[in-house]
């Protein structure tokens, strides 16, 4: 029976109807008030196209965030970075950061997008958990890694014997190119790289060890006409663990940039042959270290076997062993929550600081003044090791406290907005900056845009949430620094009443390594090793400055904000 023309255009006005109504419910639904780029809000995609071509321009995203605050000239906005998704709350303000982090924990908590990157690598690690019991049984086994006895009676020596490599692979380049260019980063993921494989593992990697060796029989290396080019140096066979952490950590990327986000991660991890020969070597190295360590902490007994403790992995055993005498229980020796904290021992700490220490690296050769005062500084406190033309031992470096190079270590930081964001969810319907947050919001803490790396906007004192208003703390200070786009490690440091200069660490807005308590866990094994390493490195190398045609301040977001290159200029220096 054919169908009448009056049928067909019912028929047809019902689709177009029915699909209006669709392309209506998927486009991107605002929370009221809180601004937004309008363009966005009329595109199924949102912001994603802005994003994509950002990011295809400069290697960066985060950076696109700080953009969409500027347009408003707003403290907070929102954004819609992923199809059919709630929108994303974006504030730059120190204060209202600092106050979600550490007294509004009843209203926010981790963010889900953080299990999003980690969930396929690590899925019982600490880090993607909610803050719940099994989040607090999982810090109580990674709980000695942090200790003060474990660090600097055994990271530090860890770290001062990586950081001896890296110093002569260092020697070497400056024998075969003497005052030529080259790019350090590489050198710098070697070294943090060997550091924390000696401290999870207890044994030696010795990458910067392997390549110092490879150039020691080179009696040249092709050098450019010019002082203005790039000396390329030949590399010895790099271990295949340096190949394994470098796909798993790069494969995050695809979380931020993808639409498909998380799904796109676990598609990759499931069907590329690199990642799953990454992880099947992962696997395999982890649980032949963890089998050792059980078979020496098998029966918990701390003070029989503690003076045994090498490593991370030896700790998280003995911990988990005694955590199951004390429960009455057999130990779990297949622990999934055990192994996945291992893992991501591994994973981040060898990232964030080879990028915090990339920045800092390029910062000194660039600020000629802030690296003579550094090293100053430095010869100042470990006075004994200078006039001996020695450098500072483990123990010292450790030890001895040097204001300056605490000031230096967190400018960089903040300067470079090593970590971007800061992201924590609403887990209850609140207020941020007098707008509704509706539950399951995330709310995307910037580091990189206004009270940190400019003024601060003006807020309304009435729209902050009551605990911000009762405990301003140090923000009244942090609203007096009207030249936060410039990096000075002084506004670190203040004068006592001694007439001596101490380092204040309250003195300026700075959260990268997040604060309350879901702040970043490992930072006390990262400060250490940024200490030892600048302290070394400085003492016995100058960063002379490179011509203007090399340097560049491009960077790239994948786990952090990272350099897309470290170009230096080497000078060994006399030690006496």
């Amino acid at each position: 029976m054919a169908i009448s023309p009056q049928t067909l255009a019912l028929l047809a006005s019902i689709v177009v109807i029915a699909g209006f109504l669709l392309y209506r419910s998927l486009l991107p639904k605002p929370i009221p008030g809180i601004p937004y780029n309008k363009d966005s809000a009329r595109s199924l995609l949102g912001d994603a196209p802005d994003v994509g071509r950002h990011h295809a321009k400069t290697h960066e995203i985060l950076s696109f965030l700080t953009q969409r605050l500027q347009e408003p000239n707003s403290p907070i906005c929102q954004v819609w970075l992923r199809p059919s998704m709630r929108p994303w709350v974006v504030i730059s303000d120190g204060r209202e950061a600092t106050d979600i982090m550490t007294r509004r924990s009843r209203e926010f908590d981790r963010s889900n997008f953080f299990r999003d990157f980690f969930e396929a690598l690590i899925p019982h690690h600490q880090s993607i958990m909610p803050t719940n019991d099994q989040w607090r049984y999982n810090r109580r086994l990674m709980a000695d890694a942090m200790s003060s006895p474990f660090l600097n009676n055994v990271a530090s020596h860890r770290v001062h014997e990586s950081t001896s490599d890296l110093l002569s692979l260092l020697r070497e380049k400056i024998r075969l190119a003497p005052n030529h260019v080259f790019n350090m980063y590489k050198d710098l993921q070697f070294c943090t790289m060997d550091v924390i494989w000696a401290a999870t593992f207890g044994t030696e990697l010795g990458i910067s060890k392997s390549q110092a060796e490879h150039l020691s029989r080179l009696n040249q290396v092709e050098l450019p006409s010019t002082p203005d080019s790039l000396v390329q140096f030949p590399e010895n066979e790099l271990p295949e663990v340096w190949y394994m952490l470098a796909r798993m950590i790069g494969s995050c990327e695809v979380v931020m940039t993808s639409p498909l986000g998380r799904w796109h991660h676990l598609f990759m991890i499931k069907f590329y042959p690199s990642m799953r020969r990454a992880l099947a070597l992962r696997d395999k190295l982890s649980s032949s270290k963890l089998c050792e360590a059980w078979k020496t902490f098998a029966d918990g007994d701390a003070t029989k076997e503690g003076d045994k403790v090498r490593c991370v992995v030896d700790m998280i055993v003995e911990r988990e062993s005694i955590l199951a005498k004390k429960q009455g229980r057999e130990p779990d020796r297949k622990s999934k929550y055990l192994f996945d904290e291992m893992a991501g021992f591994l994973n981040a700490g060898y990232e964030t600081t080879s990028t915090a220490l990339a920045w800092g690296f390029k910062y000194l050769m660039v600020y000629q003044d802030v690296q003579e005062k550094l090293r100053d500084s430095l010869r100042s406190a470990h006075e004994n090791a200078a006039a001996q033309g020695i450098q500072p031992s483990a123990e010292a470096i450790a030890k001895v406290h040097v204001p300056y190079l605490e000031a230096f270590m967190e400018e960089s930081m903040r300067h470079s907005a090593l970590v971007s964001v800061n992201i924590r969810v609403a887990t209850m319907d609140t207020e941020v900056l007098g707008h509704r947050i509706p539950k399951g919001t995330d709310v995307w803490m910037l580091t990189n845009g206004p009270s940190y790396r400019s003024p601060a906007l003006s807020i309304d004192e009435n729209k902050r949430s009551q605990s911000s208003r009762d405990f301003k703390g140090d923000c009244d200070r942090w609203s007096k620094h009207d030249d936060l786009d410039q990096l000075r490690p002084e506004r670190w440091l203040f004068q006592n009443e001694k007439g001596e200069t101490e380092f204040d660490s309250r003195a300026a807005p700075m959260r990268i390594f997040g604060a309350g308590v879901r702040g970043c866990y490992g930072k006390k094994l990262a400060y250490l090793e940024m200490r030892v390493i600048y302290t070394l490195l400085v003492w016995n190398f100058h960063f002379d400055k490179i011509p203007d045609t090399l340097l560049d301040w491009k960077a790239q977001d994948i786990i952090t904000h990272a350099p897309q290159n470290v170009r230096v200029k080497l000078r060994e220096l006399k030690m006496s």
